[in-house]
């Protein structure tokens, strides 16, 4: 016969000294104290105090009073940073794009984690996150890397405090304007200039001369104008063409919709730039609408998105061979050396990006006295509700849209005609056919299917 288990130490046995008032004997012998409460929301509460009875006291008559003030008590009070940052990745961030994402788990995983992951939220102090960004400028961080980890540092203690039901105080806000980063001072952006732009479209060949055209005449970021296929073109009548920015293709080479609703816009576009866009649709068909991707105005031979990295090097490598009318190199210094017959190192900032046709148009939107407005509505940035139901209503009309078109006529029409076409046509648009079909309209621009076996 089996002899009966022993029976487990049982825990001390709690007694009840007053009301919520409980202690227990330690392994010491002496007592320790703890009060027990139902909140205001009927949660059965307790928390160790202490040896003092007098400490429990005033434990338990500041959470009975927060009861009678129909306060809550934090569901944690010990919450503590990396178990709100846990909560933050799982399920605030968790339907952000990925890139997004990556970028908050970075500042988590690499800067605020290290330092703060195992403290309490509670006792984060303002003085704490000051430190944390002096060793962030003695690291040599820059402000606006500095400002992207507060941010996920912010995102965390929203999160607590919405969905966690934490109660303390957000310290990273108590610090003043002098000891926050300023990453508002940039260095201007370089832009490009009206014979710059022209001696670069001259430079570049092939689908690249059209990706450029495109972004140096409506200002589209280059994700945004790597995403469009042809549903996004209105080439019907080259009169009346119009470019519409719906989705993007990011790093990953994935075709994802626009972060934001006014990021998609319909652009009227100049003959000049339709005409170049129907002929480049013409010449490369062969290359859309295979292996199931989407028919991408700019491809690769198999159909699939460009990448970004790709058509920054093309543009570089166009800068490089780019002259002026006079003869001269547009960008010289893309051609210099040093001593050692090495390129010369070229600071952030000296050269037009690819961004910077997208700079370069909103300016020349302002400068011709459209406004900020205008520019605002041609690059897809967010405004104030007031500011863009006005708008939306100018720009319905068709004399507001003539009138753009006209604008990007005259201020693209001459460079972009004088190309001839991107692959390999030359003379100006009006000596240059339109591509039509026997019956004389405009040819049906949708790619040709591959052939099933």
């Amino acid at each position: 016969m089996s002899k009966p288990k022993a029976k487990a130490a049982s825990a001390p046995e709690s007694v009840k000294v007053e009301r919520c008032i409980f202690y227990r004997l330690n392994a010491a012998g002496k007592k320790v104290y703890e009060i027990r409460w139902r909140d205001a929301a009927g949660k059965y509460k307790r928390r160790v105090i202490g040896p003092k009875i007098s400490a429990a006291r005033a434990a338990r008559d500041a959470e009975l009073a927060k009861r009678g003030r129909n306060e809550p008590a934090p569901a944690n009070p010990r919450l503590t940073f990396g178990e709100a940052a846990d909560g933050f990745v799982e399920n605030r961030i968790a339907d952000l794009r990925e890139s997004t994402q990556a970028g908050h788990k970075w500042a988590l995983d690499q800067h605020l984690r290290p330092r703060f992951g195992a403290r309490r939220l509670d006792r984060i102090t303002a003085d704490d996150w000051a430190s944390f960004i002096r060793d962030c400028r003695a690291a040599e961080l820059k402000d606006g890397t500095i400002e992207t980890i507060l941010r996920s540092a912010r995102g965390v203690y929203q999160y607590a405090a919405r969905r966690l039901d934490w109660h303390g105080r957000n310290t990273l806000a108590l610090l003043d304007r002098r000891e926050l980063p300023s990453p508002g001072n940039k260095a201007p952006h370089r832009l490009f200039t009206e014979d710059e732009v022209a001696a670069t479209l001259r430079a570049s060949t092939g689908q690249y001369r059209v990706i450029f055209a495109v972004a140096a005449t409506v200002g589209s970021r280059i994700s945004e104008t790597l995403g469009l296929t042809i549903d996004n073109l209105d080439l019907a009548d080259l009169d009346h063409a119009a470019i519409s920015f719906t989705h993007q293709i990011d790093r990953k080479g994935k075709r994802v919709p626009l972060k934001t609703d006014a990021a998609e816009r319909t652009i009227e576009i100049p003959r000049s730039l339709a005409l170049l866009l129907a002929e480049h649709l013409l010449t490369t068909a062969d290359r859309r609408g295979f292996d199931g991707n989407p028919p991408y105005v700019f491809c690769t031979a198999t159909g699939r998105p460009l990448s970004q990295r790709n058509v920054t090097r093309e543009l570089r490598g166009a800068m490089k061979r780019a002259k002026l009318d006079n003869g001269r190199l547009a960008f010289p210094i893309l051609s210099e050396t040093d001593a050692d017959d090495n390129p010369v190192k070229i600071e952030r900032g000296v050269l037009p990006s690819f961004h910077s046709f997208r700079h370069t148009a909103a300016s020349q939107v302002i400068a011709d006295g459209d406004g900020a407005e205008e520019a605002a509505w041609m690059l897809g940035h967010k405004d104030s509700t007031v500011t863009r139901r006005v708008y939306v209503a100018e720009i319905a009309s068709a004399e507001r849209s003539s009138k753009r078109r006209a604008k990007l006529e005259a201020r693209m029409g001459s460079t972009l005609a004088g190309l001839g076409s991107a692959h390999g046509s030359t003379g100006t648009d009006q000596d240059r056919e339109v591509p039509t079909t026997e019956t004389g309209t405009v040819v049906e621009l949708r790619p040709k299917q591959a052939a099933t076996s």
